[in-house]
C-alpha cells in the first residue's frame, strides 16, 4: 500500500473536518443558541369568569327570626276583665341569645279590683296585705312558636303568685288590625280546675 503524500494527507484532513461539521454542526449550533437565548416569559392563564363556581345563596331566615322582625318589641294594654278587675299587661318579644336562637316572651300583668270602689264604697274589711297581694304584679317567661298570623307561647317559668290562684299556662298572640295584636291567655288553679280564658288588645309601646 502506497503512503499518502503530504498533499493527500491535507486533503483527507479537510474532507474529515467537513464531514464532522456537517454531521454534528446543526445540533451543536442549536445548543449554543439555546444557551445564549433568554427563555420566553410564562403566560399565566387567568380563569374565565364563566368557569367560576357561583356563590351559594344566603340561607333563608328562620321562622323565629321572621316573627321577631314582625312582632319584636314591647307591647302593652289595659282592659277591664270579666271579673271586674282592671288589668295592665306588658309583653316583651325578642330572640334569645341561645343557639339556635329561640323566640322568647316576657309577660308581666297586674290587676286592680274595680268593683269595691263602685259608688265610692272603697275597700272594706281588707287589710293592707290583702290589697297588696291582689294588686301585686305576676310575670312569666315564655317560649314562642310562630304560627300563621301570630305566635303561640308556652310558659317556661312563673314569677309571683296571682291573687285569684289562676296561674298562666299559655298565651296566643294574633294580628288585630293595624298596629295591634290580640293576646289570649289560658290559666288554671290546678290540672282539674281550669280558669276562664281572657283576652286583651295590645299596642306596640316600643320596638
Amino acid at each position: 500500500m502506497e503512503k499518502l503524500t503530504d498533499k493527500q494527507k491535507k486533503i483527507a484532513l479537510i474532507v474529515g473536518v467537513v464531514l464532522l461539521t456537517a454531521h454534528f454542526g446543526p445540533g451543536f449550533i442549536n445548543r449554543i443558541r439555546q444557551a445564549f437565548s433568554s427563555p420566553a416569559p410564562a403566560v399565566i392563564q387567568k380563569p374565565s369568569p364563566m368557569h367560576l363556581a357561583p356563590a351559594p345563596p344566603p340561607a333563608p331566615p328562620s321562622p323565629e327570626a321572621v316573627a321577631a322582625g314582625k312582632y319584636g318589641g314591647i307591647w302593652g294594654g289595659s282592659e277591664l276583665m270579666p271579673d271586674q278587675n282592671r288589668c295592665n299587661l306588658r309583653l316583651e318579644i325578642r330572640l334569645s341569645d341561645e343557639s339556635p336562637r329561640k323566640l322568647k316572651g316576657y309577660e308581666s300583668k297586674s290587676c286592680i279590683p274595680v268593683q269595691p270602689f263602685a259608688g265610692g264604697k272603697g275597700i272594706r274589711g281588707q287589710s293592707i296585705a290583702d290589697i297588696m297581694r291582689e294588686t301585686a304584679e305576676v310575670s312569666a317567661v315564655m317560649t314562642g312558636t310562630p304560627v300563621e298570623g301570630g305566635i303561640k307561647f308556652t310558659v317556661d317559668s312563673l314569677i309571683g303568685t296571682p291573687y285569684d290562684g289562676c296561674s298562666l299556662i299559655g298565651m296566643t298572640l294574633t294580628d288585630f288590625g293595624q298596629g295591634q295584636v290580640q293576646a289570649q291567655w289560658q290559666s288554671q288553679r290546678s290540672p282539674q280546675a281550669p280558669c276562664p280564658d281572657n283576652r286583651m288588645l295590645l299596642k306596640k309601646v316600643r320596638g
